[in-house]
Order: C-alpha cells, then sequence, then structure tokens
C-alpha cells in the first residue's frame, strides 16, 4: 500500500505513548517504552508495521534532533576544559569489550574473525538513547552527563576506524586509515569554522528578531546541513548535529528557542526512533544453545563497558559512583554496532545468524540500560 508510511506512523505514536505512560507508572525510563512498543509493533510480535525507507529516514532526523538538543545543553567551555578526560574514558571503553567481546565469542564459535568481529562490533557507543534518558531525568548538564557526551564523541571517531577496518577485512592498507584521519581532521576543521562564521550570523539574528520566531528554523537548517557535511566525511552524522547544538546553545537567545524545538522532536521525532531500533528485531527463532550464547554475550557487553569506561573515569578522577555511571551511559549500542554488522554480513565476514545475535544483542542492550542508569541515580538519590 502506497501510503501505509502515514498508518504506520500515526500507530508508532500511538502505540509508543501508552506504553509509554506504562513505563512512567512503573518509575521506568520513558524511552523502555518506546522501545517495546517498536517490538511489539514489528516483525517480532504482531508484524503489524515494517521498516521502511520513510521511517528510517525519520528516525535518522530523529537521532539528529535528539542529538542537537544535547548539544544545546553543553557548555562549550566545559566541554573543551574536560576534552582529555573524555579521551581517556572513551580510549579504555574501545580496548576492554574488545578483549572481553573477542573471549566471549569464542564459546561459540572459534574461528578468529568472527571473534574480532564480536569484539569490535561492541565497542561502539551509540548515546542517543542514554542522552534521552539523561535528558528525562534532567542530569545532562550534570558531570556524568557530559562525561557520556565527551567520551561519546571520541568513541564514535573509534569507530569509524573499526568500520573501516571490517569494511577493508583481508585488504587493508595504511593508506585507507590515513584517508580515513584526513576526512575526519577535515570535518572538525570545516565544522569549527562554520561553526564561528554562525555564531556570529546567530548573533546579528538575535539582534533583529526579537521575539527568536525564525531562530527555531535556522537552527534546525544549521543542524542537518552540519550533520550532512559529517556524513560526506565518514563521520556520523549525530556528531555534526551535536556541535550544531553546542554553537546555538551557547548564545543567548539560542537557549530560549530550545522549547520549541523540544515539543515537535518529544512529539514525533523521538517515538519513531525509538520504535524504530524495535522494528529491527525480526526473529525470536533460535536454539537454546544460541539464546545462552546471546544472554551471556548481552550480559558481557554491558560489563564490558561499565568496566572499561568506568575505570577510564576513575581514573580521570570520578568518584566510583559516578565512574559506574558513566559506565552504564555508555554501554548503549546503536547504529554503529548495526552498521559494523550489516557491512561485514555485506562482505560475507559474517553469515545471517551471527548477525542476528548482535542485532537481538544491541536490542537487549538497549533495553536494559536505561533502566540501569534510572536506578542508579535513583539510588544515589535515596542514598542522599
Amino acid at each position: 500500500m502506497e501510503n501505509k508510511y502515514l498508518l504506520d506512523i500515526g500507530l508508532i505514536i500511538v502505540v509508543v505513548k501508552i506504553f509509554t505512560l506504562i513505563t512512567q507508572k512503573i518509575k521506568m525510563p520513558k524511552v523502555l517504552g518506546g522501545l517495546i512498543a517498536g517490538i511489539v509493533l514489528g516483525p517480532a510480535m504482531l508484524n503489524i508495521v515494517q521498516s521502511s525507507t520513510i521511517l528510517e529516514a525519520l528516525s535518522k532526523f530523529g537521532i539528529i534532533l535528539i542529538m542537537f538538543l544535547a548539544g544545546m545543553e553543553t557548555s562549550i567551555k566545559k566541554f573543551i576544559s574536560d576534552s582529555n578526560k573524555y579521551v581517556i574514558i572513551a580510549i579504555a571503553g574501545v580496548i576492554v569489550p574488545l578483549i572481553m567481546g573477542t573471549a566471549c565469542s569464542l564459546m561459540y564459535v572459534q574461528d578468529l574473525k568472527t571473534n574480532l568481529f564480536f569484539g569490535a562490533v561492541i565497542t561502539a557507543t551509540s548515546v542517543s538513547i542514554t542522552v534521552e534518558t539523561l535528558i528525562e531525568m534532567k542530569k545532562i548538564k550534570s558531570s556524568v552527563g557530559l562525561a557520556i557526551l565527551g567520551a561519546g564523541v571520541v568513541d564514535d571517531i573509534i569507530g569509524i576506524l573499526f568500520l573501516t577496518i571490517i569494511m577493508n577485512s583481508g585488504n587493508l592498507h595504511f593508506s585507507t586509515f590515513s584517508f580515513v584521519t584526513v576526512k575526519v581532521l577535515l570535518f572538525f576543521a570545516m565544522a569549527i569554522l562554520l561553526s564561528l562564521i554562525l555564531f556570529k550570523i546567530f548573533e546579528k539574528i538575535e539582534q533583529k528578531d526579537t521575539k527568536t520566531e525564525q531562530m527555531p528554523t535556522y537552527s534546525i537548517a544549521f543542524a542537518l546541513i552540519l550533520a550532512f557535511i559529517a556524513e560526506v566525511l565518514g563521520v556520523s552524522g549525530i556528531i555534526g548535529a551535536y556541535i550544531a547544538g553546542l554553537v546555538i546553545g551557547n548564545t543567548e537567545k539560542g537557549r530560549k528557542v530550545r522549547g520549541k524545538i523540544d515539543l515537535v522532536v518529544h512529539t514525533i521525532f523521538s517515538p519513531i526512533f525509538f520504535a524504530s531500533v524495535g522494528l529491527k528485531l525480526t526473529t525470536l527463532s533460535f536454539s537454546i544453545q544460541v539464546w545462552v550464547f546471546i544472554i551471556i554475550f548481552t550480559a558481557i557487553t554491558i560489563l564490558s563497558k561499565i568496566v572499561g569506561n568506568g575505570l577510564g573515569a576513575k581514573i580521570c578522577g570520578y568518584p566510583r559512583e559516578k565512574a559506574i555511571q558513566v559506565g552504564i551511559g555508555m554501554a548503549t549500542r546503536g547504529e554503529v554496532a548495526l552498521i559494523i554488522a550489516e557491512e561485514a554480513k555485506n562482505i560475507n565476514l559474517i553469515n545471517e545468524e551471527v548477525f542476528s545475535i548482535v542485532i537481538i544483542t544491541v536490542m537487549l542492550v538497549t533495553l536494559i540500560t536505561p533502566i540501569l542508569l534510572h536506578y542508579s541515580f535513583e539510588r544515589k538519590n535515596n542514598v542522599l
């Protein structure tokens, strides 16, 4: 049916709202409601809604706007002053999952390339879901929130390098790494230049647009353009959107338009994004042995980030409780892991079953992490 996407979007918004109200009633994060709604509506259960080009595009738009809002909440001065800490947290959070994931996969298969794939695929953090949970709990501006965002940017760049390894498996040259590195550096140089120019432009707009009526339009346009440039240069679009948010959020009137953008995002695009993650789960039909491995691998996927990123945060001077919260916040996996898995399947590095294991693991981690993060902050508040 040509216009079925209209029904799909309507169903997603309504069902996500219903499950969101239920999760709020039991004091769980709203994000969880969106994820469950996607699983229930999708191929894994009722099969009423299937992933489509339109839903994927709207989902991508949702991720970009969520990260844009996160950038608007972040102080540039604070972000830059702690950048060295974010690098340490991110690197520790890559090394530990790589080792633990590779070792764990030996339970499932004894093939070096596949084992290394299992290790590589769980190194990539997806902070979009964590960001939404932190925004909901009003913790996005906390030291933990800033550490997760900052380390997430570095982690994403490392994820790009792993993706390059996967895509060039068996034919990897130094020139490939050099080319990717140059593109990443070029993006950040362009982003800084554009940000400086746009910052001045927004200051001029502020002087004329006293009611801030045009600011939301210009702000979203800038986020999309910077996200596009990032994608073209091989960097995740969410980094471009986050940088756009940093620039606009640090202008005086930029902070005031956040509420207008926030309403649109959380009414339409955020539900579509989280439901679309649930839609990616297509089957639950596996042998008991595979399910046992999935459960163990999921536990390792979460634990490896808590240990790795938590250790990095502890090295940087964060108290033990906050270090654990940073680790939990970095445990979410999403688009980068899914892209790595898809590329690996396309070049026949992995088979369909391994691909499905990764999808289900990402789904389970995505469901569990917001609950753990919510509990970690609630527990701290109760102790205090």
